[in-house]
C-alpha cells in the first residue's frame, strides 16, 4: 500500500485526504450538505481520482459515492483517534464475543418481535412467546433491522428517533471468499484494488508461507454489491474469479472452494453497515441518545466519526451505552 501511494499521487490523495486549508475554505460544502462526488469535483478531483474514491474509500464506507454525505466525509477524514492502519484479530473476531460473554446469562434463539417500554420499565417479547423484563434496555439492532419494522416498539419511538433511523443508509455488502490450493500472488502482496468489480481484494494469508495455498477475499458494497447480488451466489463468484484472473494475469486460476457472505439476505442484519447520505449529518448523534432514560442505543450506526461502520465503533458504543445505564443507576441510588 505504501508503495502504491508513493507511485500514484492520484491514489495517495484518496488515502491521506490532505487538502490545503485554503482549498477547503475556498470551496465550502453547499448549504444543507451535498453528495461526496459533487463536492470532490468542486475541489478539482479529476476522473482518475474519483475512480480511486469509488474503488477504495466509498466501497469501504459501505455505499456508492453519490449517496455519501460530503460533510460526514470531512468529519471522518479529520478523525485520527484510531490511526490510519488496518488491523485484524489473528485468532478471529469470535474471540471478542467469547471474552465479553464470560459469566453472562445469554439466551440463544430468542428472536425479539416486540419491545414494550415506559418510564416504569421494559418488557421484551420473542417469537417463541418468551418474555423478559427489566428497568432499562440497551438496543444494538442493526440499522436496517430497525428500518424494517420487524421489531415493534410500543409505544412507537419518539419522532426524532424515528427520523434518525430513517435518515441513515444501510446498503448491501458482500464478501466473496476463495480458497486456492496454490499461491495466487507472492507472499509480500497483501491486497489489490481492481478497476473491475469487485474493486477491493485482500488475503488473510499475507505474511505466511503458502504451504496450503492462499485464501483471497473480495469485498463489495453499494452499487457494486447491488450488481453482484443480481447474479446470485454462483454468478457473483464466477464474476469475481474472472476479475481476479484478469488482475493476476492467470487465466487458469481455479479455487478449491468458494462461497459468498451476503449480509443483506441475513434477516438479523439486512445490510452491511450504516452510512450517512447527504442531509443526514446529525442523525447518528440523535440515534445514540437515550430515550426517556429507559431505552439505550448502541451499535456501529450510533458511533461517531471514523468509528462508524467498524467493529471497534460498535464495541465502543456498547461501552458508552453501558456507562449511561450505570450512571443512571448511581443517580437513582
Amino acid at each position: 500500500m505504501a508503495e502504491a501511494r508513493r507511485l500514484h499521487p492520484d491514489f495517495d490523495i484518496t488515502r491521506s485526504w490532505n487538502f490545503p486549508p485554503e482549498l477547503l475554505a475556498a470551496h465550502p460544502i453547499a448549504p444543507f450538505d451535498q453528495p461526496l462526488d459533487a463536492y470532490l469535483r468542486r475541489l478539482g478531483f479529476n476522473p482518475d481520482q474519483l475512480e480511486y474514491v469509488r474503488r477504495s474509500y466509498a466501497n469501504a464506507a459501505g455505499e456508492s459515492i453519490d449517496r455519501l454525505s460530503a460533510r460526514a466525509a470531512l468529519d471522518d477524514w479529520a478523525d485520527t483517534r484510531f490511526g490510519s492502519g488496518d488491523y485484524r484479530i489473528l485468532d478471529g473476531y469470535d474471540t471478542i464475543h467469547a471474552r465479553l460473554a464470560e459469566g453472562l446469562d445469554i439466551r440463544f434463539h430468542a428472536v425479539v418481535t416486540e419491545i414494550h417500554w415506559s418510564r416504569s420499565g421494559v418488557r421484551v417479547l420473542t417469537a417463541d412467546e418468551r418474555e423478559f423484563e427489566g428497568a432499562s434496555l440497551i438496543i444494538t439492532l442493526p440499522l436496517a433491522v430497525l428500518q424494517s419494522g420487524h421489531v415493534r416498539f410500543e409505544p412507537p419511538l419518539p419522532s426524532d428517533k424515528q427520523a434518525a433511523v430513517a435518515a441513515l443508509n444501510m446498503a448491501p455488502a458482500l464478501k466473496l471468499i476463495y480458497r486456492f490450493g496454490e499461491p495466487v500472488l507472492p507472499r509480500e502482496i497483501a491486497a489489490l484494488y481492481s478497476a473491475q468489480s469487485p474493486p477491493m481484494w485482500w488475503t488473510p494469508s499475507y505474511g505466511h508461507d503458502a504451504v496450503d495455498g492462499q485464501v483471497w477475499t473480495a469485498f463489495v458494497t453499494g452499487d457494486y454489491a447491488r450488481q453482484m447480488r443480481s447474479l446470485g451466489e454462483a454468478g457473483a463468484l464466477d464474476a469475481g474469479l474472472r476479475t481476479l484472473r484478469a488482475e493476476t494475469e492467470r487465466g487458469d486460476l481455479q479455487p478449491v472452494s468458494a462461497r459468498w457472505i451476503d449480509w443483506a439476505s441475513d434477516p438479523f442484519a439486512l445490510g452491511g453497515y450504516s452510512s450517512k447520505p447527504p442531509g443526514a449529518y446529525g442523525a447518528r448523534a440523535v440515534l445514540a441518545q437515550p430515550t426517556e432514560d429507559v431505552l439505550y442505543w448502541a451499535g456501529e450506526a450510533t458511533a461517531s466519526g471514523d468509528a462508524a461502520g467498524t467493529v471497534h465503533g460498535a464495541y465502543l458504543s456498547g461501552v458508552r451505552a453501558a456507562q449511561e445505564v450505570l450512571a443512571l443507576g448511581i443517580q437513582q441510588g
